[in-house]
């Protein structure tokens, strides 16, 4: 039910090619301490914000492992066969992952995890593709413009605190060519295989999503008070 409900959202959304987010889970900002019983005279257990709600910011380090993709749905124009198919979901993981350490490296230093490592410090992103859908190059040929033969893209992405050992942010992204036409955009394939276009829109949105002043709309060469 998640996954339509991601769907149905998205065909809502202008047909620029892009990701965005679907919806975003919260996180906890509260902890939990012991009343002291000199000055309350009771020993119940409280709850209390830490932080009144601020974001997490300005991480010492970002890692990055490899999104889960073994029970998303895969299909549309990946590859020249069918056979080729396994090889390609397996790879996409890994071509996501280096898109990302790219973005995120304008945050903090990035890196991407091997297997058998556990990050010590900074945030540790993650999560898990639901759909690689690559579209019908045809189709968007022929009526491309409205929709037709368009990528999709649909994965969930979290991000812990490595030291607090808690989850800071969680949401749930999807978009893909949209209603691009057969000659493309800078950020939409055209007639050429889509899904890598998709997962830069993803890694750029992840970066977007994370970053208190994406766009620096606020800043100014000089300052002038009337």
């Amino acid at each position: 039910m998640k996954f339509f409900s991601l769907i149905a959202s998205s065909l809502l959304l202008c047909s620029c090619a892009d990701m965005v987010v679907t919806r975003t889970y919260n996180s906890s900002t509260s902890a939990r301490t012991e009343v002291d019983a000199k000055d309350f005279g009771s020993q119940e257990t409280v709850r209390y914000e830490t932080n009144c709600g601020v974001g997490a910011t300005n991480p010492t380090a970002i890692y990055i492992r490899p999104f889960c993709i073994g029970g998303a749905i895969f299909r549309g124009d990946e590859t020249a066969s069918e056979g080729e198919m396994p090889i390609r979901k397996a790879l996409t993981p890994v071509a996501f992952a280096a898109d990302l350490k790219e973005e995120l490296s304008k945050l903090a230093p990035a890196r991407i995890l091997a297997d058998d490592e556990v990050p010590k410090v900074g945030w540790l992103v993650e999560g898990q593709f639901d759909l690689v859908d690559g579209g019908d190059p045809v189709a968007r040929f022929f009526f491309g413009q409205f929709g037709a033969g368009r990528s999709f893209l649909v994965l969930h992405v979290k991000v812990t605190d490595v030291v607090a050992r808690r989850v800071v942010y969680e949401f749930d992204m999807a978009g893909g060519s949209r209603g691009q036409g057969k000659l493309g955009t800078i950020r939409a394939s055209g007639l050429g295989k889509a899904t890598p276009f998709d997962l830069r829109n993803a890694a750029e949105r992840v970066l977007l999503v994370l970053s208190p002043d994406p766009f620096r709309f606020g800043a100014r060469s000089s300052v002038t008070l009337r």
